[in-house]
């Protein structure tokens, strides 16, 4: 019943588009933190639990935009 000239259908492209960006940024930024915590405990023996915690949040947050991006219609 939609019409394909709607103006709603833009904005949805758009958001899928812009949740599948933030998705890659975000699990882009669990890799790096990550590779920074290991890299810490390496070369200090001490576990970097900031890096490792904003890691597992990013890490989160971009399944859950990754989530959106899949659902939004």
């Amino acid at each position: 019943m939609t019409d394909s000239t709607s103006p709603a259908r833009p904005v949805a492209t758009a958001i899928r588009y812009l949740s599948i960006i933030v998705c890659c940024a975000c699990l882009l930024l669990t890799a790096l933190c990550v590779a920074i915590a290991c890299q810490v405990f390496i070369q200090t023996g001490v576990f970097a639990q900031s890096y490792a915690m904003v890691g597992l949040i990013s890490g989160v947050l971009g399944l859950l935009a990754l989530k959106l991006g899949s659902v939004w219609k």
